[in-house]
This record gives structure tokens, C-alpha cells and sequence, in this order.
């Protein structure tokens, strides 16, 4: 009975320690969005911190090339993820 129990724990605190969030790929731009809906160019700042946590912990790579994209309303982060 407790290696039953002891093993269900150890069970336990494997599951609990895996990532809850898959980090998007650092080589690629990072394209950002409200949830589906269009950025307005004045938006910015609230468009970095959705790519900081679209990307993880790390948070975006931020560089003199980030830009607006006016056709489809994303912000872009050609640096991709940090």
C-alpha cells in the first residue's frame, strides 16, 4: 500500500513539472494579433507585452525592425523570440 501511494506521488510531481506553454519557434517572426482581431498602429505597447507572452519567459526579441502591418493589423517582430 505506501509503494502504491508512493509511486502516485512520484506520478504526481512528474505530470506537475511539465511546461503549460509551447514558446513559438525563435527563428521565425513573431506575428501578434488581439485574439483574432486587428491591432491598431497606435497600439504598440499593448501589442508587445501579447508577443512577450506568446513567446515565454523570455519574451520577444525586440529590434529597430519591428513594425505595423497595416494590410492585416499585425505588429510584427522579425527578431522573433529571445
Amino acid at each position: 500500500m505506501a509503494l502504491a501511494l508512493s509511486l502516485m506521488m512520484a506520478q504526481a510531481a512528474c505530470v506537475a513539472t511539465a511546461p503549460q506553454t509551447v514558446p513559438v519557434a525563435a527563428s521565425g517572426p513573431v506575428r501578434v494579433t488581439k485574439n483574432g482581431q486587428p491591432f491598431a498602429m497606435w497600439e504598440g505597447a499593448v501589442a508587445r507585452k501579447f508577443a512577450d507572452a506568446q513567446c515565454g519567459p523570455r519574451g520577444v526579441r525586440s529590434t529597430i525592425y519591428d513594425r505595423y502591418d497595416r494590410v492585416t493589423g499585425e505588429w510584427v517582430y522579425p527578431g522573433g523570440c529571445a
